[in-house]
């Protein structure tokens, strides 16, 4: 089933069009961004970047993959001044469906997978004082679905400049922990 995938998303994004041969209006767009991702409970933000392709079958549907470097944490205990962290920079490769309701508007859905690109580290606070260890407990690789709102500013086409927020719903989460699931994107969309 991976590799059936794998070939059709790869058909979808390098056949520039021949493969909707019947549809004028397939086009690549090219989208760079900068990310960002909320801690709990905190007003600071983890930034990376990420590069998306979607390939669209007409003006209102595509399919877009990529990669976003992002940083997840994971708040284990925070009870009575004592909070207990994980985080993990991660890779996560998205594949949504994509529907424009306009060039300025877009909603997303689809799974991802996330691989674990560091160690993990466990942060610990009790009142002011803390510490912190390296440990590789988490999961290598995880799976989930995401969905996603797009603010596209248009200038020609879908080509512009677009501010997105992305949710992620993780399929392997355990009842005790609490994802930062919220991760922002702003950068442009070249219409190709």
């Amino acid at each position: 089933m991976k590799k059936i995938l794998t070939l059709t998303l790869f058909t979808l994004i390098f056949s520039n069009g021949t493969a909707f041969a019947d549809d004028d209006d397939g086009s690549l767009v090219l989208s760079f961004a900068g990310v960002a991702s909320d801690r709990q409970n905190e007003s600071k933000y983890d930034y990376g970047l990420g590069a998306l392709i979607e390939a669209n079958i007409n003006d209102h549907f595509g399919i877009e993959t990529g990669a976003l470097f992002i940083k997840r944490r994971s708040e284990l205990f925070n009870t009575g001044g004592v909070e207990v962290t994980q985080s993990v920079s991660r890779l996560h490769i998205p594949v949504l469906a994509r529907f424009w309701v306009t060039d300025y508007l877009s909603l997303a859905a689809g799974p991802f997978v996330e691989f674990k690109t560091g160690d993990v580290k466990t942060t610990g606070t009790i009142g002011g004082a803390g510490g912190s260890v390296e440990t590789s407990a988490d999961d290598s690789t995880q799976f989930g679905l995401d969905a996603a709102a797009t603010l596209n500013f248009a200038v020609a086409d879908k080509t512009g400049v677009f501010v997105e927020a992305r949710y992620s719903m993780f399929f392997d989460e355990e009842d005790d922990e609490d994802f930062n699931k919220m991760f922002y994107l702003a950068g442009i969309k070249l219409d190709i």
